[in-house]
């Protein structure tokens, strides 16, 4: 799935495991941006916030030169705390802080707005929507055996976290520059330095393109999304970045196969045209573009082609990521449209505040046939 259960560590504590992550113009307020967070798949009316981690957004700028993104030091971050609650409920308080300096507390469940500041916190319908038995089957035997069009996430909730901000103060931090890369995290933090506990930029990098360990030799049998998971999507570690070149390099290339044709060449020794792309794993948006529903990728799509880019990219909620992502990886957008024939969420999404739908708070769905085996 998009980014549930993306690794062992965090399936030992789902709530700090991020499920999916969201950058997009508010479609209510333009020059507004809004950035979601989704944590715990399969939560529950009783699932609760970590209290013991920080759930952290983070913005930079990005320059474009040709057909290549290059990221800029100045950051924004917005940090989200909660605390405990109290014996017997399911209450939750907590803090937001802004490095521009907005902060604020909350109560989890209530909207509610600071200045031009938004925030909502809760329990809501799962937006993310794939066959993930699909696409597993696909993985494993090396054939599409996609369009079977049985959403693995119907009617299943997540706790959300959405914030959304004034995109000009972040414009004017970042020297005027409006292409931004963002990301989401959860941290600790240990004598005063942070310790990533996961972290999401594109949706089904670590679960799709990472996760099969067999076909690399250089890697082969490693779990490396642990330890992915663990890098600043910033700055990959010069030790361990070969590594998830490598596993790259490979996937890609099995997944550019699958319909028999190779969309992506790459001489002996070469990397894969895509890898260096997707290695640096954020959600890339242009803040001067409209709210748009479908602009997944369309940025980087235009970088691939050396044109122009029409729309302000990021991710809305109804975004059909999969299809976006198959379709690119295997035939490089030059043949059909390939998918899962999931096509939307249990709830389509709100062109309202807070645009996350009311939770399902189903009790008797079975666990996943992926999980149970």
């Amino acid at each position: 799935m998009s980014d549930h259960f993306s690794g062992p560590a965090v399936m030992g504590d789902p709530s700090v495991d991020i499920t999916d992550f969201y950058a997009f113009p508010s479609p209510e307020r333009p020059g507004n941006l809004v950035l979601i967070m989704n944590v715990f798949p399969m939560a529950t009316s009783q699932s609760l916030f970590s209290n013991v981690i920080t759930h952290r957004f983070r913005v930079r700028p990005l320059r474009r030169s040709g057909g290549s993104l290059t990221q800029e030091p100045a950051e924004h971050t917005i940090d989200i705390r909660f605390g405990d609650a109290p014996e017997g409920t399911t209450v939750q308080k907590g803090q937001i802080a802004t490095s521009d300096g907005r902060e604020a507390s909350f109560v989890v469940g209530k909207p509610f707005q600071l200045d031009r500041m938004r925030f909502f916190a809760g329990l809501i319908s799962d937006p993310f929507f794939m066959d993930v038995e699909a696409t597993l089957r696909t993985d494993i035997s090396g054939k599409l055996s996609l369009n079977t069009a049985v959403n693995t996430v119907e009617l299943r909730d997540v706790l959300s976290i959405v914030v959304e901000v004034p995109s000009a103060p972040i414009v004017e931090l970042f020297g005027g520059v409006e292409l931004i890369a963002a990301i989401s995290e959860t941290v600790v933090t240990r004598r005063g330095n942070p310790i990533r506990l996961e972290r999401l930029g594109r949706p089904e990098i670590k679960n799709v393109i990472i996760a099969n360990s067999a076909r690399d030799p250089r890697t082969k049998d490693i779990e490396l999304r642990d330890l992915y998971n663990r890098e600043d999507a910033f700055a990959l570690s010069n030790v361990y970045r070969p590594l998830y070149e490598s596993r790259l390099d490979t996937n890609l290339a099995f997944w550019d196969g699958l319909d028999g044709h190779t969309a992506w060449s790459a001489g002996p020794d070469k990397p894969h045209p895509l890898r260096d792309l997707l290695i640096d794993d954020f959600l890339v948006l242009d803040l001067s573009r409209p709210f748009a529903p479908g602009g997944f990728l369309e940025i980087e799509r235009a970088l691939l082609a050396n044109r122009s880019h029409m729309t302000a990219g990021g991710r809305w909620l109804d975004d059909d990521i999969l299809d976006e992502l198959l379709t690119l990886t295997v035939n490089g957008g030059q043949g059909e449209r390939l998918g899962d024939g999931v096509d939307a969420p249990t709830k389509p999404a709100s062109r309202i505040f807070p645009y996350v739908r009311e939770p399902n708070r189903r009790a008797d769905l079975p666990l996943p046939e992926f999980l149970r085996s």
